[in-house]
This record gives C-alpha cells, sequence and structure tokens, in this order.
C-alpha cells in the first residue's frame, strides 16, 4: 500500500509534493512498513494549537507524528502509519539556521517524523544516533534520485 497522501493547508507556502511522495516511499519499504502514511503541511498558528493540545506545550515546532498503531490502537489493522504535521513557517527559520535548502529541511523533518512513526526515538544518545544515521542514509537517497531525474 506504501502511499503518501500530502495535504498542504499552509496559507501562502508550497511544497513540492512529488519529492515528499518518494521519500516517504523510500522510507516505507526500506524499513517494510506497507502501510500509507498522511503528512500535512502548516502553519505556525496550526502547529501550536496541536501541540498544545497533545503535549501540552504553548509554542510552535517543527514537525509532530501520530501513530494510528500506538497505544490501545495497537491491536488494529489500521491501513495507515499515522500522521506527519511540518510547520513549513519553522522550516523555512530551520532551513535559514542550518544553511540548506527549504526542501532540503522540509524533507529532513517528514523523514524525521516518519522514523518515529516507525519505532525511532531520540530519547537518549545511543537512540539518537541511530535515529540520524537513518535519516541521513534517506536524504542523501532522495538526493541522489532527485539529480538523476
Amino acid at each position: 500500500m506504501k502511499k503518501a497522501n500530502i495535504q498542504n493547508i499552509h496559507p501562502e507556502l508550497k511544497v513540492e509534493k512529488k519529492t515528499i511522495q518518494l521519500l516517504v516511499r523510500d522510507i516505507l519499504t526500506s524499513e517494510k512498513a506497507d502501510l500509507s502514511v498522511d503528512v500535512i503541511f502548516v502553519d505556525d498558528k496550526f502547529m501550536r494549537q496541536l501541540n498544545k493540545k497533545f503535549t501540552k506545550r504553548e509554542k510552535t515546532t517543527d514537525v509532530l507524528s501520530f501513530g494510528m498503531r500506538e497505544g490501545k490502537l495497537q491491536t488494529i489493522e489500521y491501513p495507515c502509519l499515522g500522521d506527519v504535521y511540518v510547520s513549513l513557517d519553522q522550516a523555512k527559520r530551520q532551513a535559514v539556521e542550518y544553511k540548506v535548502g527549504f526542501e532540503e529541511e522540509i524533507a529532513r523533518l517528514v523523514a524525521h517524523g516518519l522514523l518515529h512513526l516507525l519505532g525511532y526515538d531520540h530519547t537518549n544518545k545511543k537512540e539518537e544516533n541511530i535515529m540520524r544515521k537513518k535519516e541521513e542514509v534517506y536524504l542523501k537517497k532522495m538526493a541522489k534520485l532527485l539529480k538523476s531525474s
């Protein structure tokens, strides 16, 4: 099934959806997850609302993931892995801060959120290193695919 449902509800900023779909499919295939995932691009206002409601933090953040196979939902054979929300406003600021392109930063955030849905985390240094290496591998593969197309 490996499908990326992409929605951009940001009022101004746009995203190259095809690139994100390729990235999501590559990660899902590599991680042997035959599921779909929803990726929703939002603005800071929307992200602040999500962050406040679900994490009790009253500020924006770059990416939030909501798994459909977590907690009580683990036993339900739901065809979607979950949702990844990305703040395009925060991605734009981080792209400048990290001196990378906007699309590259968006891809990094999508990969990060998707890896969370797949069970990766960064609660300690060892887990963080594993997750960061996975992100780098997928982003390098994506860069090669984009150069060759």
